[in-house]
Order: structure tokens, then sequence, then C-alpha cells
């Protein structure tokens, strides 16, 4: 190689050297993006109300075999997510033994119970659609110890064989747990019925006599639960999910729309 040449290549290995350099020092352009994002839950609100200005709840004394009790009770939806499931749970807080030894389950066994739908259109307000089947009886030792499945329509069972009184809110079975839209205001009518058992043991008195005194405080527990989970996909607007219609979710069933615009 000529001297020449050599001096030639040196310098082209210098400039390459000093766009190197050169490069790491100037300034790029550059820009950022944000995309703001908001996750709001909705409420799932179950309220036990009135009908009217009667009372809902069983506090009653001296009675005696034979005696019926009745109550109504609406079931609201006071939420934005409709409910699917209103399951009951029968919990014995106190029991108090009377003047003749007894058991608590004896005692509860001595009330017979039953739910139904009442009929709003009705101007007496009649009872219809038992929770139970045709034949069988309900007892408050049944739903304390939640042995009672065999006994109940399959319809009125929910979750865990729970009794499940939602159906009983809708007059159309294909209707099922309560919906914010459209609202539902039927009530569930409740009756006990105090055993009148009239066998009578060896000396000659009645088997319930071992019950006077006795005294049990009982509360009936409501769970509402949700229905599935809502699909919203990439085709879906933002907005509120529709998660207050009827049904809303059910396996692979989704609402129609998906969601819908919230104004501001």
């Amino acid at each position: 190689m000529s001297i020449k040449r050599k001096i030639g290549s040196g310098v082209a290995s210098a400039a390459l050297g000093l766009s190197l350099v050169g490069g790491g020092t100037w300034a790029a352009f550059n820009d950022t993006a944000t995309v703001t994002n908001q996750f709001a839950s909705g409420t799932l609100d179950l309220e036990v109300g009135k009908s009217g200005n009667k009372p809902i709840n069983f506090d009653l004394s001296n009675m005696k075999p034979g005696d019926n009790v009745q109550r109504i009770f609406e079931l609201r939806n006071a939420g934005s997510i409709a409910i699917k499931e209103v399951l009951l749970d029968t919990t014995v807080t106190s029991f108090v033994d009377g003047t003749l030894p007894s058991s608590q389950a004896d005692y509860l066994s001595q009330f017979e119970i039953d739910f139904m739908q009442v009929d709003g259109e009705s101007d007496k307000w009649e009872p219809r659609e038992k929770v139970t089947k045709n034949g069988e009886t309900l007892t408050l030792a049944d739903l304390v110890n939640g042995s009672y499945q065999t006994k109940v329509k399959e319809e009125f069972l929910g979750a865990g064989g729970k009794i499940n009184l939602a159906p009983l809110t809708v007059k159309d079975q294909q209707y099922r747990g309560i919906p914010v839209t459209p609202a539902d205001k039927d009530e569930v009518f409740i009756q006990i019925t105090f055993k009148n058992d009239l066998t009578k043991s060896a000396d000659n008195k009645y088997v319930q006599n071992k019950y006077q005194g006795d005294k049990v405080h009982f509360s009936f527990n409501f769970e509402a639960t949700q229905w599935d989970g809502v699909k919203v996909d990439s085709s879906n607007g933002n907005g509120a999910v529709n998660n207050g219609v009827q049904g809303s979710a059910d396996g692979g069933t989704m609402p129609s729309p998906i969601t819908t615009p919230v104004t501001k």
C-alpha cells in the first residue's frame, strides 16, 4: 500500500470516530401519552321492608297451641346490581325452658312455617305459590338445622341447598331474582302456626304441656347474591355495565346492551 492510501485510510477512520461521538450528543424528539382509566363498583343492597304499616317481625307472648300468626314483608333491591338469589338462614339466639323440662329442638318443632307469594292485585291480598311441596310441612326446627331440602320445591332451593325467596317476588318464573330494572315490589307472605297436638301421655295429660312457659328468640337472616360476571369486550363502549337487569348474566347469557353510556 502506498503512503497516500495509508493516510487516506487513517483520515476515514478518524472521521468515522468523530461521527459516533457527535451522534451521542445530539438531542432526540420525544412524546408521551397517558390513558386515564376508572373502575367504579356498583352496590348490591337488599332491603326488607314493611307492606304498608304492617309489622314484619314476630314478637308475641302468651301463645297457645293452635295459634296462627301471619306477616307480610317486601324484598326490595335498593342497589344498582341485580340480585340473583335471596337465601334464607335461620338462627336461634336464646332459649328459655319453662315450667317442665323440654329442649330447644323440641320446642322449635312445634311451630309449622311456610313462605308464600302474595297476590298484590287481589283486594284480599291472598297468598299463593307455597315454598313447600304438596303434603310437606316445614318447622322452625327444620329451618334452624337446615334439614328441609326434600320438603321444598326445587325452584325455591338456591346455593348450598338454602331456601331462595327471590322467586316469590315475581309472578312469572322466567324473571328470576330481584332486578333494579324493571322494579318489582311484590310481597312475601309468611305464616307460623303453633301445632295443636291432641296426643296425651299415659297420665292423661297433653304432651304439649311441657312447652308451657318456654321462650325462644330466633332470627331470619337474608343473603342477597349477584349474577355471574359480565364480559365487556373491545367492541363494547364505555359507560355503566348493565348489571341491573333481570338475569343480567347467567352462564353464557349476557345482558343487552352490555354497557350503557353515563351522562355526566
